[in-house]
């Protein structure tokens, strides 16, 4: 089959023609992929930055439709032909290389959606509803969602789903503060609207800050203005959601939660999905004074994306 496959030592993916399918296992499934999102831990794995001693297939973003599985597989659970989004769960304890388990995921590890086919386990599968409204605009593999939302809906859309719905806590009237409108953020807007929020963003992109008001929010920021806004004590929030994870949205997220002695029905939440190399400081006397909850947030789980 045709696959993008990661080689060590190399900065981009290295297309192979032949790449060989192997047998099935009892317990598992192949699935011809319909489409497979691009996240930026690929990017980070192809510079270097997580190094893989052995080559596999990139791409952890997937959607596609069974067409063959093992012998142990249930058929009224797996259909084959219809298309399902693959969460990516661990694989077991340690990952390829002795490390974490996240580190043994389809693409991340084990061969990936960059390629024809790839091959899953059934709790993996969450089956696309038919007839979800949205996708009529778009070339569709499926009736009523594009398989390419479905691909980024166990990844990309859980992550942002969780970082809305269950760390941040987000509610009707709640007022976030969301950093960083890209892949992650600009979901987290409409996320965040559908729950009845109040929503500001900030991005120092204006493409990105106009993207985030077409999908609902209610004001966007440069950086200097949320500065401006929270110094003078004009905007207060409930809770931000960083995408980002620099210095410098850490702190004026802990800027717009400080409350100016604004008194809050909850705990003001500052939650954190974004990766940097950053040092993120909190003293104990900002936690104590502000009441402010820092946690970071990730994906999960099978329920969640099914939502």
């Amino acid at each position: 089959m045709l696959a993008a496959a990661y080689e060590p030592g190399h900065i981009n993916t290295v297309l192979q023609r032949k790449y060989p399918i192997r047998e099935l296992k009892d317990d598992e499934i192949l699935l011809k992929v319909s489409a497979c999102g691009v996240c930026h831990s690929d990017v980070w794995l192809l510079s270097g930055a997580f190094p893989e001693r052995k080559p596999f297939i990139l791409g952890h973003d997937i959607s596609g439709t069974p067409v063959l599985h093992g012998s142990t597989i249930n058929p009224s659970k797996v259909k084959l032909g219809r298309l399902y989004s693959v969460l990516n769960p661990a694989c077991g304890t340690m990952g390829i290389n002795g490390g974490p388990a996240s580190a043994n995921l389809l693409g991340l590890g084990l061969d990936g959606g960059y390629a024809e086919y790839v091959i899953c386990k059934e709790p993996s599968l969450v089956p696309v509803p038919h007839g979800v409204p949205g996708g009529e605009h778009l070339h569709v593999h499926y009736p009523g969602v594009p398989a390419a939302a479905a691909a980024v809906a166990a990844d990309a859309g859980i992550t942002a789903y969780n970082a809305v719905k269950h760390s941040a806590a987000v509610k009707k009237d709640t007022k976030v503060l969301i950093f960083g409108i890209g892949g992650l953020g600009h979901l987290a807007v409409q996320f965040a609207k559908h729950l009845g929020a109040t929503v500001y963003i900030c991005d120092f992109k204006p493409e990105a800050r106009a993207l985030a008001l077409q999908l609902g929010a209610d004001k966007a920021f440069t950086l200097l203005e949320l500065a401006d806004l929270t110094a003078s004590g004009k905007l207060t929030v409930d809770t931000t959601i960083d995408f980002v994870a620099t210095t410098q949205t850490f702190n004026l997220a802990i800027a717009a939660l400080s409350g100016n002695d604004v008194v809050f029905p909850d705990a003001p939440r500052l939650v954190i999905v974004g990766v940097s190399n950053e040092n993120l400081v909190f003293s104990t006397a900002q936690a104590i004074l502000t009441g402010i909850q820092s946690k970071p947030s990730t994906l999960n789980c099978l329920n969640w994306t099914s939502h």
